[in-house]
C-alpha cells in the first residue's frame, strides 16, 4: 500500500460518519482525523478557521441545525503527490453531494422543508496521519436556486444535481499509480496552458484536441453546466473572454494531483483578473481586479479530457464586485440580514 491508498483509508471513517447522519459520530470523526492547528479555507462566507473544533462549531453544527438528516455521498475520492519539479505535499480530493431536508434557515437561506442537495469539492493535505490543511467549496447557490432565493441574474447553464463520473469509478481503490497520475496531470497541464493563450477573438482556443467532443463541464450553480466544445464555449469561455480582462490563471503556485485517470487542481487564489466587459455574471463592467477560488477536478480518456467538475467561489467574487448576495437575498425575499 503506498501512503497515497493509505491516506484514502486514514479518512474512511470521517467519510462514512458524514454519510451516518449522526452528529456525535461527525463531530467525533472530524476530532479524531483533523489536526489540532490544521488550517481550513471555505468559500464566502463560511471563511477561514483553525482546528476541529472550530470546523464543527461554525461550519458542520450549524448546517446539521438547518438539515437534520445530513448525508455526504461522495463520487470522486483521489489521492496523490503535489505534482510538479521541486514540490511537495500529499493530498486527497474528495467531491459529491450532500443530501438532506431543509427544515430551518442555513446562511439565512430559507427553509423549504424539502430535500436539497449542495455539491462540494474539498481537498485536504494529509501529514503524519492527520489533516494539516483543507481547501473547500460548497455549491451554496445551489441551495439558494432551490429555495427560490436566488437574486442575481440566470445562470447560461444547466442546473442541476451533478453526476459522478460516467464510469461509475470516481471513488479509486486501485494502487496509486504514478506513472498514469503524472500523464493525466500532464494533459491537463497542457491544456490549461494553451486555453490561457485564447481571448474574446479566439473563442475556442483551449478546446480542439484537449477535450472529448462531448466533454461535460459541471460547473458551480450560477454558471451552470454545459456539454460539448459549443457548450463550453458559449456557457463559460465567451463570458470570461468578453468580460475580464489581464485573465491570469495561477497554475505555478496552485496544488495539481493526480490518481490514475482523475486530475485535482486547488488554487487559494486560483486567478486573477479584472472585470473590464459586459457578460460576465450578468453585472456590468466595474473595473475591479479580484482574485478567484476554484477546485476542479479532470477526468482524462484516451489522453483527452472527458469530463470536468469545475466549483468557483462566486459570492466571493460577487463580493469583491461590490454585491452581497447574501443581503439582496434576503431583501428579495423580506428576510433578516442578521446570520
Amino acid at each position: 500500500m503506498t501512503r497515497h491508498d493509505a491516506n484514502k483509508a486514514l479518512i474512511a471513517p470521517l467519510r462514512a460518519a458524514l454519510r451516518s447522519a449522526d452528529r456525535a459520530a461527525i463531530r467525533g470523526a472530524i476530532n479524531a482525523v483533523f489536526a489540532p492547528d490544521a488550517q481550513i479555507r471555505l468559500g464566502h462566507p463560511l471563511g477561514e478557521m483553525v482546528g476541529p473544533e472550530a470546523l464543527w462549531d461554525q461550519v458542520y453544527a450549524p448546517l446539521l441545525d438547518a438539515m437534520p438528516d445530513l448525508e455526504r455521498a461522495d463520487f470522486i475520492v483521489m489521492a496523490g503527490p503535489r505534482w510538479g519539479q521541486g514540490k511537495t505535499g500529499d493530498w486527497v480530493g474528495l467531491g459529491g453531494n450532500f443530501i438532506g431536508k431543509l427544515t430551518a434557515p442555513w446562511l439565512r437561506i430559507p427553509a423549504t422543508g424539502r430535500p436539497a442537495f449542495m455539491r462540494y469539492h474539498e481537498y485536504l493535505r494529509i501529514s503524519d496521519g492527520k489533516i494539516v490543511e483543507m481547501e473547500g467549496l460548497w455549491d451554496i447557490p445551489q441551495l439558494m436556486i432551490q429555495a427560490g432565493a436566488w437574486p442575481m441574474p440566470d445562470q447560461a447553464g444547466v442546473e442541476w444535481m451533478c453526476p459522478g463520473p460516467s464510469t461509475g469509478q470516481g471513488v479509486i481503490t486501485a494502487p496509486h499509480d504514478a506513472t498514469q497520475a503524472a500523464a493525466s496531470v500532464q494533459a491537463v497541464w497542457d491544456m490549461l496552458h494553451d486555453l490561457k493563450k485564447g481571448d474574446a477573438q479566439t473563442p475556442d482556443r483551449g478546446l480542439g484536441g484537449h477535450w472529448h467532443p462531448n466533454a461535460p463541464w459541471y460547473g458551480s450553480a450560477g454558471i451552470g453546466s454545459a456539454r460539448g466544445h459549443a457548450g463550453i464555449r458559449d456557457v463559460v469561455l465567451k463570458a470570461f473572454r468578453e468580460g475580464l480582462s489581464d485573465n491570469t490563471r495561477h497554475l505555478d503556485e496552485g496544488v495539481f494531483f493526480g490518481d490514475h485517470d482523475f486530475v485535482a487542481f486547488t488554487g487559494w487564489p486560483s486567478g486573477t483578473a479584472t472585470h473590464s466587459g459586459e457578460g460576465f455574471l450578468g453585472l456590468k463592467p466595474t473595473g475591479i481586479r479580484f482574485t478567484r477560488r476554484s477546485l476542479d477536478f479532470w477526468r482524462i480518456e484516451d489522453g483527452r479530457i472527458r469530463e470536468n467538475w469545475v466549483m468557483v467561489d462566486l459570492l466571493d467574487i460577487y463580493r469583491q464586485l461590490g454585491v452581497d448576495v447574501l443581503a439582496q437575498m434576503c431583501d428579495q425575499n423580506g428576510g433578516s440580514h442578521a446570520a
